[in-house]
């Protein structure tokens, strides 16, 4: 079995390939990245070739100047073949051959084109300083899907020689190449090894019928060549019926070779780019068109070759194939005899052999060719008599003397596989040969020790200890002293024990257990001094060692913080056990359950907190403070605020009662009217002053708008009004005016005058008509935009209130005539009339619409069913009820009274939640538009906001 490095060579994508080794004498098949210009070289061709054929001209330097090309060549393609870890391999391979005592087989598989055509036979090693195919033999290899064994061939090697040299064609010197072809042959000729059969003018009928004439083991051409780049294949020129060129392409040589029974197992093409393809087909060259047809090899020239580099060629090439070695091995050897042609001859690159599949021998001789007769010795006298031998007597036993000499000598290299063929082929020829009989034992036993320390070697090199130590065992035991087999079992067995401690370290490390690993380390540093740190786990394993220590103190502080944090949990410490939970978890944030029950003991530590708090300030009186701990003690723990429950009842009970100001605001003068901006954050004012103001409604002093409705000191303002949109405030005044103003510039918009003090301002739910209610006894509707009345209704004496219903369909008004009354705003007709007992000052509908407020001087606010008249409900001030006042859900209903109280009543069942108190008469009250603020006006010339919003 050859010693191969069998590499294959293909294109990923257009100008990128890769390498990858199919197999290997030292194992593995890494891959790498083929970087290499192949255009460039390509385009290197021509100069190649010239630089070839020139080479027989002599220099006297190291390197002569037209080698240059060929190396640089070949070292690119070197580099690039060999790159990354296939250069590896390659090394690796060339030791295991060489402990074989081998050569390296390179067998070369180009999957592209354009690959084929690069001169891969100038491959240069520049470590070794050698040309590869000088040393080892380098083959391009075919596909096949199998490989026959070689047939069973009676010397000699039959050749079948073609000549052709037609006319139109540069001459050839037939006859001379005859001659040279038949001298460098002579010697395999006269001992009978080769045979060689001429055809002169080949054409196709000649090559047909001599081709079925007899058994051919070669056809070798000598002629002209030629590639079609159009039909991408490669030509041969045989000769037609007139003597010119029949140019023959590769297929049809094919077909014609196949007239062959059985088909030449060589054809050797001594013709100009015979291994020249093209850039289509990988196989298109002539020589590869063969042997992918069938033919087992073909030696082709990849370049014009001399005639003398051919002679030189043909007789190492047939040489050593008649003398039995590898086809592989004959064109190596070829190549050697082709250095012949001089120093600088570069010829030995032209040849190109392809092989198909896995050949390596294409014959296997039955019997040793014939031995040549010794030439007498020269000068000597007469012999002394012996006994005749006849003339084939004398060659039997020459050629049984040969084979025995070159079985002893191929046993004294250490070739016992060859010894054994050729003593096979004696004792054939002379089976009582008792001396040839024990040499072949010898031989085979050394067969099978070769055998045997090749397996080991081989497993050796493969790093698989446990066949190497059984294969050197059996070694041994056959032959305790042969070659190193016995130093070579013992490293192996180191190796092995090293091997399993590496195995045994890596299991460790992978399963964290890093004093085992330091163990490990200790037993390979005792086996091999030389080892530190393997892979770095020593460092490493010390390294987890020092963190597991470190590790294992911090877990045990932490256990002791635990056990002080559950000590003062115990104990009802809930601060401090809160307080050790929490260095904990800052410690490390997911320590056992440390986080939940300091979350715990902080939520008790504060419902302590929240107990005592409750207990101090419900003895203080501190009814907010009460209500605000009660409802955070609900939100941190619901079970203990559930307990508290009747005293926040109480707090909120207590606060209704008694709420404190949100916000005080100093008028400046008696507030008789109040009316809060639509968006809730100004309020409006008017009083015994002649002009209105506007203020932030949060309870501040800031004044952000005021109008003048009258002339100070002269006029009072007694009613304000926003619309609903905001944008205007209407003001009337005891001028007999009622104006309507920008409510953010103060710019009067309109005027409307009466005959009498306007007492009373109300818009329009669409904001555009206002009515007023006046000492004229008179209420009335303008257009705002025009200022005309659209709409008057009077009573008996003063009208001191208006309000439109959220429809803007009807008016309600309150006049001094102990009557509130509700009219058809389309028609003015009256729908409804209601009775107090004295004047009505204030008159206000439900948010719905359904319900009518009414407040009199007879000390009472009540409730009407607006559609019937019924009266609902019946509220009672001590003096009084200036004022009333829905709040926006209509739930409640505010009062203001003579009396110095402002109440907010439950408006469906009277229940009273809360009362205020002014220093003077309260003469307006007004609910903000969310409902959670009233504000109050009074004599006391002050306006003051409290908190209704929980009640």
């Amino acid at each position: 079995m050859a010693t191969d490095l069998e590499l294959e060579i293909s294109g990923k994508r257009p100008g990128e390939y890769e390498v990858r080794v199919v197999r290997a004498a030292a194992g593995g098949e890494p891959e790498a990245a083929l970087l290499l210009d192949v255009d460039e070289l390509l385009a290197r061709r021509a100069e190649l070739e010239a630089t070839v054929l020139a080479s027989s001209v002599g220099a006297r330097r190291v390197v002569p100047p037209g080698e240059e090309p060929v190396r640089q060549v070949g070292q690119q393609l070197f580099k690039a073949l060999f790159a990354g870890p296939v250069y590896g391999t390659y090394r690796a391979s060339l030791g295991v051959a060489q402990e074989r005592r081998e050569r390296l087989r390179i067998v070369l598989r180009l999957g592209s084109p354009e690959l084929a055509l690069l001169p891969w036979e100038t491959l240069f090693d520049p470590e070794a300083g050698a040309y590869l195919c000088r040393h080892e033999p380098l083959v391009r290899h075919v596909p096949a899907l199998y490989t026959p064994e070689p047939p069973r061939v009676e010397p000699p090697l039959r050749i079948l020689v073609l000549i052709a040299s037609p006319r139109g064609l540069p001459p050839l010197d037939t006859d001379a190449e005859r001659g040279r072809l038949e001298k460098a042959l002579a010697g395999q000729l006269a001992a009978g090894r080769v045979e060689v059969t001429w055809l002169p003018d080949a054409s196709w009928d000649s090559v047909y019928a001599r081709l079925q004439e007899g058994e051919w083991h070669v056809l070798h051409f000598i002629g002209h060549g030629d590639y079609d780049a159009e039909a991408d294949e490669g030509l041969i020129a045989l000769v037609d019926d007139s003597g010119g060129p029949d140019m023959i392409e590769a297929s049809r040589l094919v077909d014609l070779l196949g007239e062959a029974d059985p088909t030449p197992r060589l054809v050797v093409l001594n013709s100009c780019a015979s291994a020249q393809g093209g850039t289509r087909d990988v196989f298109s060259s002539t020589g590869a068109a063969l042997v992918r047809s069938g033919i087992s090899a073909v030696a082709a020239m990849q370049f014009t070759v001399s005639d003398r580099a051919a002679v030189r060629f043909a007789q190492g090439f047939y040489t050593s194939l008649a003398g039995g070695r590898r086809i592989d091995e004959a064109a190596r050897s070829a190549r050697v005899a082709m250095l012949g042609c001089g120093r600088t001859a570069l010829e030995w690159i032209t040849p190109v052999l392809y092989v198909r599949g896995d050949t390596t021998r294409l014959f296997t001789f039955t019997s040793p060719p014939p031995a040549p007769e010794p030439p007498a010795a020269a000068g000597t006298g007469p012999s002394p008599p012996a006994p005749e031998l006849s003339q084939e007597g004398k060659r039997r036993e020459a050629q049984l003397r040969a084979l025995q000499v070159m079985a002893h000598a191929e046993l004294r290299v250490g070739h016992p596989d060859q010894a054994v063929a050729l003593l096979d082929d004696l004792l054939t020829l002379d089976p009582d040969n008792r001396e040839a009989a024990e040499l072949r034992d010898t031989a085979a036993r050394q067969c099978r020790l070769a055998g045997a320390y090749e397996r080991a070697t081989v497993a050796e090199a493969a790093g698989d200890w446990a066949a190497a130590i059984e294969a050197y065992t059996e070694v041994l035991g056959t032959q305790p002293d042969y070659r190193d087999a016995a130093a070579r079992r013992e490293s192996c067995r180191a190796r092995r024990r090293t091997a399993d401690l590496e195995a045994e370290l890596r299991y460790h490390a992978d399963n964290g257990q890093w004093q085992a690993v330091l163990d490990v380390v200790a037993e390979l540093q005792r086996l091999d001094p030389s080892v530190t740190d393997p892979d770095g786990l020593a460092t490493r394993a010390r390294r987890a060692l020092e963190e597991a220590g470190r590790e294992a103190e911090r877990v045990a502080g932490l256990e002791r913080r635990y056990a002080r944090a559950r000590a003062a949990e115990d104990a009802g410490d809930w601060s401090a056990a809160a307080d050790a939970y929490r260095e904990l978890a800052t410690a490390d944030g997911g320590y056992r359950d440390a986080a939940r029950r300091g979350e715990v003991c902080l939520r008790r530590h504060r419902v302590a907190a929240l107990r005592t708090t409750l207990e101090e300030q419900e003895a203080a009186g501190d009814w907010a403070r009460v209500r605000d701990a009660v409802a955070e003690l609900t939100a941190v723990d619901p079970d203990a605020g559930g307990e508290y429950a009747e005293l926040a009842d109480r707090a909120r009970r207590e606060l209704a009662a008694h709420p404190a100001e949100l916000g005080r605001i100093d008028f400046a003068a008696e507030v008789y009217a109040l009316a809060w901006h639509p968006d809730g954050r100004s309020i409006a004012a008017g009083g015994s002053a002649a002009w209105a103001r506007v203020y932030d409604g949060s309870g501040g002093d800031e004044e952000l708008l005021e109008v003048e409705a009258g002339v100070p000191k002269l006029h009072w303002v007694y009613a304000v009004a926003f619309g609903p949109d905001g944008t205007r405030l209407a003001t009337g005044a005891d001028n007999h005016t009622a104006r309507v103003w920008d409510a953010a510039t103060g710019e009067r918009v309109c005027e409307v005058r009466l005959d009498k003090a306007v007492l009373a301002v109300a818009f329009s739910p669409d904001g555009g008509r206002l009515a007023t209610g006046s000492h004229d006894r008179t209420a009335r509707i303008w257009d705002v935009a025009t200022g005309e009345d659209v709409l008057e209704v009077r009573h008996g004496q003063a009208v001191f209130a208006v309000a439109f219903d959220p429809g803007g369909e009807r008016l309600a008004t309150g006049s001094h005539d102990s009557t509130a009354r509700i009219w058809d705003v389309a028609t003015g007709e009256k729908e409804l009339e209601v009775s107090h007992d004295h004047a009505v000052f204030a008159v206000a509908f439900s948010p719905d619409g359904t319900r009518l407020a009414t407040g009199s001087h007879d000390g009472t606010a009540r409730i009407w069913d607006a559609a019937t008249g019924e009266r609902m409900l019946e509220l009672r001030h001590g003096r009084t009820v200036f004022a009333v006042a829905f709040s926006p859900d209509g739930t409640r209903l505010a009062t203001g009274s003579d009396d110095r109280t402002a109440r907010v009543w439950d408006a469906t069942t009277g229940h009273k939640f809360l009362e205020v108190r002014h220093d003077d008469k309260v003469l307006a009250v007004a609910f903000s538009p969310d409902g959670a603020r009233l504000a109050t006006g009074s004599h006391d010339r002050t306006i003051r906001i409290w908190p209704v919003g929980d009640l």
